[in-house]
């Protein structure tokens, strides 16, 4: 069959269709991602919607490459367990229960028809529907009902799977717009639901994978020749760093001065990738002042093996040079990029030297425990961590606001347990959902106390009593995280409009338990104004600095609070936590 013609009708999708289609779904996410992430409603710098769901729907695709069948149900079946095991934020783990019901759907079907698939995406809406304790129309779950009504209706007239999938996604669009009618939050901020969005993205792409139109190799081909000059403006950082650095661990654990060094890069470049192993640390950034990073190498210990690579000279010589080469498909696979060759070598050395230090780190390690039931928490910032482990906390993931662990990273941490009983602490709402799944893929005894902020699991962490069984102990756990009230504060990432309020970005934002109450241009003068409109009698004050915050600073802001407000007690502890200058608990 030629191209022409698969496109003017399709009657059944085989397993190469049905790879082509996945993996034409992923690279359209990863193109929309970006947008999907610009229309997330409060301006927090949180764990994005559509890179959540990207890298969510990545670990499925991903699945794929390791199940050579030829029919359509085991690959789905394959989808489905990436899905759950990458699932990351609400958004992430909604998705990984719409692949879910779709796979489901298509159990023992070697081949697909359009009756098939109209039932599969039918079965993804209820499945995920099902999955969320309160649903809430005018989301991602409403776009995929109503584009899976029209799916339904569809099919009784036709047996054409692009007539179905055109249907299908003209009516998930219509659907998308009417999202703000639906929620009011949305209509303030007069952005359609993000989630939504990611799920039309999902079944454009797929409709473009079965077409054939996102594997087009000649026209990439044709693309590629009329770059010439252009590609390499598109880099926005010129050098391809690395070096290594020997580094004194007697006073520092080697994994804490990783997770300082990773937070310090994020303002010298990007395709950061920060990895070591007793007392050497191999850091490789793509930076624009490669001799600032050197310096910086050398405060922290001996430098060596320096390698820096200009790759703007090396991707105009690339280009140049494959303008009389053959077209490479590999380079149009899951990731649809054309990469320097300082880039592609880079990452592979990168990925190898990682490879092999989470073998030694990940292998076949056992956490032993010594108590009854362990604790597993999320957490980011020395101090806090620090903090969280001396309170009990056996393991901690390092992740929260913009990091979301996936649902396999927190298997993987429970697995290592040398016991069954196992508490988790999520510590952020957008990680909940992921922890929870766990119970799915373990035999474990797990129990999610769900709480939402570091004092909330500070303040479950005090009653911690493991004379108690595991039933009991969550029960104290989730009693005592009802009596703490936490406030946040950061800056936008983006301007907005919420809860009546015109945000800035770059505005600093004040939030009580998730919600956003104040804004001001200076730090403290939200503190003081946050402080003002959520204080109801609290006697003990904790004050968790973030990693730009300096003690003095910090000290001064506590003086102020004692001066200003009638409160028993204040304490003020380092957290270094990123993004968030302060958090303080109130109880």
């Amino acid at each position: 069959m030629t191209n022409n013609d698969k496109q003017q009708e399709l009657k059944t999708i085989d397993s190469e269709n049905f790879r082509d289609m996945i993996i034409a779904a992923l690279n359209w996410l990863q193109q929309q991602k970006s947008f999907i992430d610009s229309l997330n409603v409060f301006p927090v710098p949180d764990g994005d919607t559509g890179t959540n769901m990207f890298l969510t729907f990545k670990e499925a695709a991903a699945a794929l490459e390791n199940n050579d069948s030829n029919s359509c149900s085991d690959l789905a079946q394959s989808l489905s367990k990436g899905a759950l095991m990458g699932a990351r934020g609400n958004s992430g783990v909604i998705l990984s229960q719409l692949i879910r019901g779709f796979s489901q759907s298509l159990k023992g079907k070697k081949k697909i028809r359009a009756k098939d698939l109209a039932q599969a995406l039918n079965k993804a809406s209820e499945v995920a529907y099902h999955g969320v304790l309160k649903p809430v129309e005018g989301t991602i779950l409403t776009v995929a009902r109503e584009a899976a009504e029209q799916a339904l209706k569809t099919v009784e007239d036709t047996k054409d799977i692009f007539a179905l999938m055109e249907a299908t996604i003209e009516e998930a669009e219509e659907s998308l717009a009417r999202t703000p009618e639906l929620l009011d939050v949305l209509k303030e901020a007069e952005v359609v639901d993000a989630g939504g969005q990611g799920y039309v993205s999902i079944l454009k792409g797929m409709l473009r994978g079965l077409k054939g139109e996102e594997i087009d190799y000649e026209a990439a081909k044709k693309e590629l020749r009329t770059q010439k000059s252009t590609v390499a403006e598109d880099i926005k950082f010129t050098y391809c760093t690395q070096l290594l650095i020997e580094v004194d661990t007697r006073n520092k654990k080697i994994d804490r001065m990783i997770s300082k060094i990773k937070h310090d890069m994020q303002s010298y470049g990007d395709s950061i990738m920060v990895v070591g192993d007793d007392d050497i640390i191999k850091i490789h950034v793509h930076t624009n002042h490669p001799g600032v990073l050197l310096e910086y190498g050398l405060k922290k210990g001996k430098v060596f093996d320096i390698k820096i690579d200009n790759m703007k000279k090396q991707n105009i010589e690339k280009v140049e040079r494959e303008k009389d080469s053959d077209f490479d498909h590999s380079e149009f696979h899951f990731e649809d990029q054309t990469k320097t060759e300082a880039e592609e070598s880079e990452a592979e050395i990168v990925e190898s030297d990682e490879k092999e230090l989470e073998a030694k780190d990940n292998g076949d390690e056992v956490i032993e425990v010594s108590k009854n039931t362990a604790i597993i928490s999320v957490a980011n910032g020395e101090g806090i961590i620090n903090i969280l482990k001396e309170l009990g906390v056996d393991f901690v993931i390092e992740g929260g606001q913009s990091m979301n662990p996936s649902t396999n990273d927190f298997v993987q941490a429970v697995e290592k347990m040398n016991i069954d009983n196992i508490i988790i602490l999520p510590n952020n709402k957008n990680i909940i959902s992921a922890a929870k799944q766990v119970s799915e893929v373990s035999n474990k005894n797990i129990a999610i106390i769900e709480t939402k902020s570091i004092p909330q699991a500070v303040s479950a962490l005090m009653v911690y009593d493991d004379q108690l069984s595991p039933e009991e102990l969550k029960k104290e756990m989730e009693a005592e995280i009802e009596y703490v009230k936490t406030l946040e504060i950061t800056q936008a990432v983006k301007d907005s409009k919420v809860n009546g309020m015109e945000i800035k970005e770059g505005d600093y934002i004040g939030l009580c338990d998730g919600d956003i109450i104040v804004t001001a241009e200076e730090i403290e003068e939200t503190v003081i104004s946050l402080l003002d409109k959520t204080n109801e009698a609290e006697e003990l004050v904790t004050i968790y600095y973030g990693e730009q915050i300096t003690k003095e600073e910090a000290e001064k802001l506590k003086e102020k609070m004692q001066e200003k407000y009638d409160f028993d007690e204040i304490e003020a502890y380092e957290g270094g936590q990123p993004l968030y200058p302060y958090i303080i608990s109130l109880e």
